[in-house]
C-alpha cells in the first residue's frame, strides 16, 4: 500500500471517527431531553392533581424528577418490621419514660433556642440506604444535644451501618436493626469508612475504630402503627430528632416546597427520614430527607398531620434514642490535605482536622515564615487557617503540626533574589 493510500485511508478513519461521535452525542442529548420531557409533564400531572385536591404544595423538577423512574427506585428501602401489638406495648424496647414537659404548639430541632442541633443534609445516592441515614442522622442530633455543640457539623459513616451492622443493604434495610447496631457497636467519623453508595467492605474501615465508635445508650418504638399527633410530639420534645417510616409514592419525587399530603402516582416502596420539627398552626411535621439539598426545601420537607392516617402511612414505626454514650476516644487524628505548595508570593490557605467528639488538639507552626492565622487549639474536627509570608529568596519548605500530625508546605522561591 503506497503512502498516498495510507494517508487517505487515515482521513477516511478520521471522518468515521468524527460521524460516529457526533452521532453519539445527539443520541445521548436526545436520551437526556426524552428524560426531561417526561420529567416536565410528570410535574405538569402532579400540580394538575393537588389543584383538584386542593393540596398545600408545590411540584416541580427536582434532583431526583430528573432521575429514570428505575433510579428514583432505587432511593427507597425501609423494611417495615414485623411487631405485635403485645410487643409494642409491653416490649422493652417500649418508650415507657415520662415527658420532660407539655409539648410547645411548635418545634424545631433546626433552630431549637436559636441553635441546630440537626446536621447538614446528606445524599444517599443510587442505593437504598435510607434506613441506615435516617438512623445516623438521628445519632448525629443526640450527640449535639448531649454535648451542648449546636451547628457542629458531626459527619458519623452511613457505611458502616451498610457495610457492617447486618440490618440491610442497597436493596433495603430495617431502623431497629441499625439502631440495634448504634445501641452495641457504634459507627466512626466517616472518614474512617466513607460511603460509596454500595454494600462495600466493613474490612476497609479504619483500624480498631469499635474503640472510639459513636453510640446511643439505648432505643425505644415511639410508634408501632396507628401514630398520633399527640404521641410524635411528645417524643420530639423530650428525646430530639425521631427516625420514621413512610410510604414513598410518585409525586413525592416532585415536591419542592409547602405542605405534603399524597395527590397521585402508585406506591414506590419504604422509605425512612428523621424526624426534626412540627407545627401546630401549619398543620404539618417537618423532615429531613436524605437525597441531597436539589430536592424539596433544601432537602428538608414538610408533612401535613392528616397524612398519619393515609395511603402514606407516615411514622407508622418511629425511632426515638433515649440518650448519647459518652465515650472516652482513642483519638486518631487525619488531615485533609497532608501537604501544599505554595508560589513565592504566599497567602492564605487552610488545612482539615477530623478527630473524634471529645479529641483536643494544638495547632503550632514550626517556621516564622508560616502562621496560624485561626483557633491555635480546639476540640473535634475543624478547619485551620494559616498564612504564608512572601519568599525573596530560595524555595524552602516549613511544616506545621495538627495533634501530632505534620503538615507540610512547599514554597517556590523566586526566579532573581532580592539583594
Amino acid at each position: 500500500m503506497s503512502s498516498r493510500d495510507l494517508v487517505r485511508q487515515g482521513r477516511w478513519w478520521r471522518i468515521w471517527l468524527a460521524v460516529w461521535v457526533v452521532g453519539f452525542t445527539l443520541l445521548a442529548n436526545s436520551f437526556v431531553d426524552s428524560l426531561a420531557h417526561a420529567a416536565n409533564g410528570e410535574v405538569g400531572a402532579v400540580n394538575l392533581a393537588i389543584q383538584a385536591r386542593g393540596a398545600r404544595w408545590q411540584a416541580g423538577t427536582t434532583s431526583v424528577s430528573r432521575m429514570s423512574p428505575a433510579a428514583r427506585q432505587r432511593l427507597v428501602g425501609t423494611i417495615k418490621p414485623q411487631i405485635t401489638r403485645g410487643e409494642a406495648l409491653t416490649g422493652p424496647k417500649s418508650l415507657q419514660a415520662a415527658p420532660v414537659g407539655e409539648a410547645p404548639p411548635s418545634l424545631d430541632w433546626r433552630n431549637y433556642g436559636g441553635e441546630k442541633f440537626v446536621t447538614p443534609v446528606r445524599n444517599q445516592g443510587n442505593c437504598g440506604s435510607c434506613w441506615a441515614f435516617a438512623t445516623v442522622a438521628a445519632l448525629e442530633s443526640q450527640a449535639l444535644i448531649a454535648n451542648h455543640i449546636p451547628g457542629a457539623n458531626i459527619d458519623l459513616s452511613e457505611q458502616a451501618v451498610v457495610s457492617c451492622s447486618g440490618a440491610g443493604d442497597c436493596s433495603g434495610g430495617f431502623i431497629d436493626g441499625a439502631s440495634d447496631f448504634l445501641r452495641e457497636v457504634g459507627v466512626p467519623l466517616e472518614g474512617c469508612l466513607r460511603y460509596t453508595a454500595t454494600e462495600g467492605s466493613c474490612g476497609k474501615a479504619c483500624a480498631g475504630w469499635r474503640n472510639y465508635s459513636y453510640r446511643i445508650s439505648d432505643w425505644g418504638w415511639v410508634t408501632t402503627g396507628s401514630p398520633t399527633v399527640d404521641a410524635l410530639k411528645t417524643a420530639l420534645y423530650t428525646y430530639g430528632p425521631l427516625t420514621a417510616s413512610m410510604d414513598t409514592y410518585e409525586d413525592f419525587f416532585h415536591y419542592i416546597s409547602g405542605v405534603y399530603s399524597y395527590v397521585s402516582g402508585s406506591l414506590q416502596g419504604g422509605h425512612a427520614i428523621l424526624l426534626v420539627g412540627y407545627d401546630d398552626e401549619g398543620g404539618y411535621f417537618i423532615g429531613k430527607n436524605s437525597w441531597g439539598t436539589g430536592w424539596g426545601e433544601a432537602g428538608y420537607f414538610k408533612i401535613a398531620y392528616d397524612q398519619l392516617d393515609s395511603v402514606v402511612n407516615f411514622a407508622d414505626f418511629t425511632i426515638a434514642f433515649t440518650g448519647f454514650e459518652p465515650i472516652t476516644p482513642a483519638c486518631s487524628y487525619t488531615l485533609v490535605p497532608t501537604r501544599r505548595n505554595v508560589n513565592a508570593v504566599g497567602g492564605t490557605s487552610y488545612v482539615s482536622l477530623a478527630t473524634q467528639l471529645g479529641c483536643t488538639w494544638t495547632a503550632t507552626s514550626n517556621v516564622p515564615w508560616i502562621f496560624i492565622a485561626s483557633m491555635t487549639s480546639g476540640g473535634g474536627s475543624r478547619t485551620v487557617f494559616y498564612a504564608v509570608s512572601p519568599n525573596t529568596g530560595a524555595a524552602r519548605t516549613g511544616t506545621l503540626t495538627f495533634g501530632g500530625q505534620t503538615f507540610t508546605v512547599n514554597q517556590a522561591g523566586t526566579r532573581f533574589r532580592i539583594p
